[in-house]
């Protein structure tokens, strides 16, 4: 029987505006996924939009057509017909009110908000921008072009940490030779996310290093990055993005941490928290959910609104739980808060 994916057909048949959301502190899945789709409707002559709320990061400023997202004093007053968020569990992670006559995810997370039968969502995919790939073969793959294929290359490296992580297999492997094919060079992706920090994010870097913990027994490890500090570096918030991997590399941890302070629009702090693990050692997306938030198995998040030592404890405390699950013998006991 031939595969039948019901938000290809929508697409095709759309008459009307289309929104293509990204969500929240974008990464490159989830711009790479977006900007891989605006293209191609383009090539069909689709009314089609790329939205974010916050501004694109440098690391992801190379990708095609990356100048024409949106950002919300674009999307004042505005409605669309059709309103797609993709490599999210929902609209809420666009954390910003979309107004539109039918809603749509394309994701591979686990979990998550539904919206009905033009939902396309794969929980086996590394990537979300392999499940794009998918659906515009499905469509036409003819009209996949260097630029898509740049788009869609991008979003599977960074989900797979550039084939690092236990998410890559010989299909992921199979798949970027694909889109290899259409010429898309590894090593100008490669360059344009790993070497063109700047020097306040390596400040940045070197101040979040020098504040590093470790915890339970050293099976934690994090970082805090506060206002004061990316004041005093001259950083960015998008300059935190990844930092979370530097306490995930220590020997002996089983879950990393990044929290971050992020400035709400009314001034005030809120603690942004990036979750890591290892491998098949712990499951950070059950750490996150019970704080509100979710994700992967080996990378999740979530927010907490306390002030530094409560939202740490409440997190430490979280991890803790997930923790002694793999120990119900022996007890991990929460080691004194330091900051």
């Amino acid at each position: 029987m031939e595969k039948v994916v019901p938000l290809a057909k929508k697409l095709l048949e759309e008459r009307g505006s289309i929104l293509l959301v990204c969500h929240e502190n974008p990464d490159g899945d989830t711009l790479g996924s977006a900007l891989a789709l605006y293209i191609f409707l383009k090539k069909l002559n689709k009314d089609v939009y790329v939205f974010c709320k916050d501004n694109i990061p440098k690391f992801a400023q190379f990708l095609p057509r990356v100048d024409e997202v949106l950002h919300p004093k674009d999307l004042e007053g505005k409605f669309f017909d059709l309103a797609i968020i993709v490599d999210a569990s929902g609209f809420k992670r666009a954390n910003f009110e979309i107004s539109s006559n039918c809603k749509a995810r394309i994701d591979h997370h686990v979990g998550g908000d539904f919206y009905g039968l033009y939902d396309f969502v794969d929980y086996s995919y590394a990537s979300t921008t392999l499940l794009v790939y998918e659906l515009l073969k499905y469509i036409n793959k003819d009209l996949i072009d260097k630029d898509i294929a740049l788009c869609l290359y991008t979003g599977l490296c960074t989900d797979t940490g550039f084939f690092r992580y236990s998410n890559t297999t010989k299909e992921v492997f199979e798949a970027a030779s694909s889109l290899c094919s259409y010429g898309v060079e590894p090593n100008y992706v490669w360059k344009n996310f790993g070497e063109r920090e700047s020097l306040s994010k390596l400040k940045l870097i070197s101040k979040a290093l020098e504040n590093l913990e470790i915890f339970h027994s050293g099976k934690t490890a994090g970082i805090i990055i506060t206002q004061g500090m990316l004041e005093e570096t001259g950083a960015l918030y998008e300059d935190t993005e990844g930092l979370v991997n530097y306490p995930r590399r220590l020997e002996g941890v089983y879950v990393a941490f990044a929290m971050i302070e992020t400035k709400k629009e009314d001034g005030n702090t809120f603690w942004r928290v990036s979750l890591r693990s290892k491998e098949e050692f712990v499951d950070v997306s059950k750490i996150a959910q019970r704080l509100g938030g979710g994700g992967h198995k080996y990378a999740s998040g979530c927010k907490l609104y306390d002030d530094m030592h409560t939202s740490l404890y409440k997190l430490l405390d979280s991890i803790a739980l997930e923790l002694n699950a793999l120990s119900k013998d022996k007890e991990l006991s929460l080691e004194e808060v330091k900051v």
